[in-house]
């Protein structure tokens, strides 16, 4: 006779590695609201599908409080149908957070598109559109992989699924996609970044903040390792690693959508520490720099443009004028960034 298993759960490394991810792509999406919102608000479409993406976490606690991640044999019935139901909603969650995750960053980077980039915007539309069809497969699975839907949370004498084969190649299918669209994502902001007329620490920082999509296409690479053991086990305990794998993996891409947006405040921080200088010297003169925050939009000095370009003590150190004209603001930027280096010097 052989002993009885030992009453372990394995859901602690679910619920502590995630919350604490939880809590930073939280912190980070209220601080992307508010920079975008006061005090004029700019919010677009991708702010508020990445505000949508942060509901799951709380439905997946209350499954662990209810018995996920132990053995069936030591969860009392009733705890087991109300833990099936709330791992029912998190895949449902999942399957919507993930895509509109990756929707928002097609978004932001659909802002940084031209007339002449069609190819931009033809790559951009093209992964939207394979996500929206692939995460739709994923519902129609979740759905109808089983009849009838009840079975997912409570015994059925009579349920009829379907083989488990075809999930499975679905699924690698689809996380293969996952990866080139994380990979993409993650390098097209490449070309925004070298075209940008900017200090050298400046592009290091954005491509810095845009590199934490890497490591969201690694952690979709390690969810891909627990693809064999799907159905496999018990249902309660098996279902934990590759659930935990899934949420890290939409967490780090609410983080990394989130975090570019936070260039400029955290900027102001951290000239307010003395960490970096307060000062740009104008070496190109072709930008108007800025500090001021994500109001004041960076735009480049056309030659020959006649066009006032409004100024002020913090878009320009040491000015005392309000205005110039574009045809002079290479003459009058060169000048104040003289003024600046003298004052420093004496």
């Amino acid at each position: 006779m052989s002993l009885p298993l030992p009453d372990t759960n394995v859901v602690p490394k679910y619920v502590i590695s995630c919350a604490i991810l939880a809590v930073v792509a939280f912190g980070l999406c209220v601080a992307r609201i508010y920079t975008r919102a006061f005090p004029t608000s700019r919010l677009g479409l991708d702010d508020y599908l990445i505000t949508l993406s942060l509901a799951g976490y709380c439905v997946a606690t209350a499954a662990a409080v209810h018995g996920w991640g132990r053995l069936s044999q030591y969860v009392t019935p009733s705890n087991q149908l109300i833990a099936y139901k709330c791992l029912f909603a998190v895949q449902l969650l999942w399957i919507i957070a993930l895509a509109l995750v990756w929707i928002s960053i097609a978004c932001s980077l659909l802002r940084f598109s031209t007339a002449a980039d069609r190819w931009w915007k033809w790559i951009l539309w093209s992964l939207i559109a394979i996500q929206t069809i692939i995460s739709t497969g994923w519902l129609v699975v979740l759905f109808f992989g089983c009849r009838p839907l009840r079975s997912n949370w409570e015994p059925v004498a009579d349920v009829v699924c379907w083989d488990r084969k075809y999930t499975l190649i679905y699924g690698w299918i689809s996380a293969a996609f996952f990866v080139v669209m994380d990979l993409t994502l993650t390098l097209m902001p490449i070309k925004i970044v070298r075209i940008l007329n900017r200090p050298l620490r400046e592009k290091v920082l954005v491509c810095c903040l845009m590199a934490t999509g890497l490591l969201a296409t690694v952690i979709a690479c390690i969810k891909m390792t627990t693809f064999n053991n799907v159905d496999l086990g018990d249902p309660l305990q098996a279902t934990v690693e590759g659930s935990m794998w899934a949420k890290l993996e939409e967490l780090v891409g609410i983080i990394g959508a989130c975090l570019p947006c936070l260039k400029s405040p955290a900027e102001k921080v951290l000239r307010r520490l003395g960490i970096i200088s307060d000062r740009y010297f104008a070496s190109r003169p072709s930008f108007v720099f800025s500090y001021s925050g994500p109001m004041f939009v960076l735009s480049p000095v056309v030659p020959g443009q006649n066009q006032d370009i409004e100024a002020s003590d913090t878009n320009l150190v040491g000015s005392q004028a309000t205005k110039c004209k574009s045809g002079t603001s290479t003459a009058t930027t060169v000048k104040l960034a003289s003024k600046a280096t003298n004052d420093d010097i004496a």
